[in-house]
């Protein structure tokens, strides 16, 4: 049997950045410090630790939504993605182990290092997720993107699997305290191979006259909005995904609020709904991948909205005594987590050219945190207005599904690949062009 040509060690290398990011969106983010910040960290008001813990969210993704597209430009026009993407690698490494440090009634020490480390691993997906127009080939982009996502969660299933080794051996504010070091030596050894496996061929366009390295990214963002109309399809799609996923990100930020409200959930339960749905999200995630390429990105986008809105409508009409409903709709939100990640990721690739994919991913970056911020607002709200009604968390999730479905019927793929096409291939001609007038140049001064 012959190696499949899009499956070669440097997808692997990039995909084990997928690895052991998982470790922090699921056991950092969704899970652990989540439930030590809101039960343990802040003593003794679990309203009030939601409201801090979603606070800490907002502050966090705004940081994100300012550096991101800029950084992206910067990374374009210095080739240097995989460098900066080892800078926030050790960053998140060290600040994911020491949330581990923070004690009970350390409230401030916590959002703190949450919000700097949350912001630094936000910004190292997004120079990851940049890598693959360079890994693969519009026929591949969706494979290629559903095996990141596969291995992801994976790793984040393997993670968690070891949290709940921890915190059933040690229990309370030790326990999460022992898994926030543990994601973090997990992270530390499962990226590795990401920096020894996967080259830095820098592309990026030549400087133009009169900018420097602190005025580049500046310059090429107000480049990029001058010719707008260009990647209409690309930054149309962006519009779309920033309001759909506002809704999945609702549903991920306060999964664990979620199941607790409204079904009475204890902490083990928590953890085997955890464990479930990164299971089907992994199946999600190669399904997805299986059929992706062949049918269309936009068309798997618009069955995994289908997906997203029928589950949020049927929990809507279950209660706490009908808990054998929820792991089954539990199991349907993993598999759209898988589906709707992979796709979504893999359209930005195929609407990207190679030599300005670090800042497309980095708009791509401030959509996704645009729509967390949605939804933790909407968590807000929900406990403040609402009284932590999480129903009404549950419908707007469905709202923005449902317009997320319709919109995307205006998104026209085959014109966002052409046009991606057609930006690399005139980069790479006024490339070539010009390291021929730098050639000709310095083969007259030796004349």
């Amino acid at each position: 049997m012959t190696k499949r040509s899009w499956l070669n060690k440097e997808v692997f290398g990039w995909a084990m950045f997928d690895f052991a990011n998982q470790a922090f969106t699921l056991v950092i983010l969704t899970t652990m410090f989540h439930l030590y910040f809101v039960n343990h960290i802040v003593v003794g008001d679990e309203s009030r630790g939601r409201q801090l813990w979603a606070i800490s969210g907002i502050i966090a993704l705004l940081m994100v939504i300012v550096v991101s597209p800029l950084i992206g430009a910067l990374a374009d026009f210095s080739g240097a993605k995989k460098r900066l993407l080892f800078v926030t690698y050790v960053v998140s490494v060290t600040l994911t182990a020491s949330l581990g440090l923070v004690a009970p009634g350390q409230v401030a020490a916590a959002m703190i290092l949450f919000v700097v480390g949350y912001g630094f691993y936000a910004v190292g997906e997004n120079f990851m997720a940049a890598f693959l127009p360079e890994l693969a080939r519009h026929g591949d982009m969706g494979k290629v993107s559903a095996f990141g996502f596969t291995l992801g969660y994976t790793g984040g299933l393997s993670c968690l699997a070891g949290a709940a080794v921890i915190t059933s051996i040690w229990d309370g504010p030790t326990g999460y305290r022992l898994v926030c070091l543990w994601a973090g030596i997990f992270f530390l050894l499962a990226a590795l191979p990401t920096f020894i496996l996967l080259r830095e061929r820098k592309q990026r366009e030549v400087m133009p006259p009169g900018q420097t390295m602190v005025t580049i990214g500046f310059h090429r963002l107000a480049g990029t909005f001058r010719s707008i109309r260009q990647y209409r399809q690309l930054f149309r799609f962006l519009g779309i995904m920033t309001f759909y996923l506002g809704g999945m990100q609702i549903v991920i930020w306060f999964a664990g609020s979620i199941a607790k409200k409204i079904f009475g959930f204890g902490e083990a339960q928590l953890a085997i709904y955890i464990l479930i749905l990164t299971v089907t999200a992994i199946i999600g995630a190669f399904v997805t991948g299986r059929f992706q390429d062949r049918i269309g990105t936009r068309r798997t986008i618009i069955l995994a909205l289908i997906l997203w809105l029928a589950v949020m409508s049927a929990m809507l009409f279950v209660n706490a005594q009908m808990r054998f409903m929820f792991w089954l709709l539990g199991s349907g939100v993993g598999f759209g987590m898988g589906m709707l990640g992979t796709s979504t990721r893999a359209m930005v690739g195929l609407f990207s050219p190679p030599h300005k994919a670090a800042e497309f991913f980095g708009f791509y970056g401030l959509g996704t945190k645009v729509a967390a911020i949605l939804g933790l607002t909407l968590s807000i709200l929900a406990e403040k207005v609402f009284g932590g009604d999480y129903n009404l968390v549950v419908a707007s999730s469905g709202i923005f599904f449902l317009v997320g479905l319709v919109l995307m019927f205006t998104v026209n793929e085959r014109a966002g690949r052409i046009a991606a096409t057609r930006a690399a291939t005139e980069h790479n001609r006024q490339h070539h062009d010009y390291a021929g007038e730098i050639v000709d140049h310095e083969n007259r001064s030796t004349e």
